[in-house]
């Protein structure tokens, strides 16, 4: 550790950051292309609002137990685990050949960020000892992350004036491959994982109750 992190601690928070641009920045990708993507599939407005949703459904829905899983058996595993589902996620959504497998790899890549992006929180506040350094590697986490989410609809709206509907799912491509060996190479194999027993029970009820909170306010209120 050096000055209250991890040795290489400006690598390490990079990567960790770079990892929460992939999880981050699909969230509103999609919704500059609906109208595209409406008119591809000849879509019903149901059909396009689960575009719009299905990737947050998939992260807010899984985040707490894949979360918790992680932190008992293994950050960096779980991260790694995320990181490497994304990419058939957005190569799926890409080049989906109907709706509902568009929907489906929206989903499943909020699953891929469920693993990936709660993981780098909690990585960081593991390598990280109390403190000023800590503070600032977190606040430097979120106001990146936050700023790389609302580049999403930019970045798309550049990407269909040039190319197809499905490039907006691509957006994170680079970054997967440069963040998945960066995150294998940089980041410890354990450190400091809880050896209490997770509530998978609990778990996968919150997957449920969450999944059908979000559905019932984008769809019934």
């Amino acid at each position: 550790m050096a000055e209250g992190g991890p040795a290489r601690a400006g690598a390490v928070l990079g990567t960790l950051i770079l990892v929460a641009a992939i999880a981050n920045l699909p969230l509103a990708v999609a919704n500059v292309a609906l109208p595209d993507i409406g008119l591809h599939f000849d879509a019903s407005q149901t059909q396009l609002n689960m575009v719009a949703v299905g990737y947050s459904l998939g992260l807010a829905a899984s985040v707490l137990w894949l979360g918790a899983l992680g932190d008992h058996y293994g950050r960096k595993t779980m991260l790694l685990l995320g990181v490497a589902l994304s990419l058939p996620a957005c190569l799926a959504a890409a080049w989906a050949p109907s709706i509902e497998v568009l929907i489906l790899a929206r989903i499943v890549g909020g699953l891929a960020a469920g693993m990936a992006y709660p993981t780098t929180l909690s990585l960081i506040t593991a390598l990280w000892l109390p403190g000023a350094s800590r503070t600032k590697s977190i606040a430097l986490w979120s106001a990146t992350g936050g700023a790389i989410s609302a580049l999403g609809p930019l970045i798309s709206g550049v990407l269909l004036e040039h190319y197809w509907w499905g490039s907006v799912f691509l957006v994170t491509l680079p970054l997967i491959v440069v963040g998945f060996p960066l995150a294998m190479r940089l980041l410890p194999a354990h450190v400091n994982e809880d050896s209490d027993p997770v509530d998978n029970a609990g778990g996968a009820l919150s997957v449920v109750l969450v999944g059908a909170l979000i559905l019932g306010i984008n769809f019934i209120v």
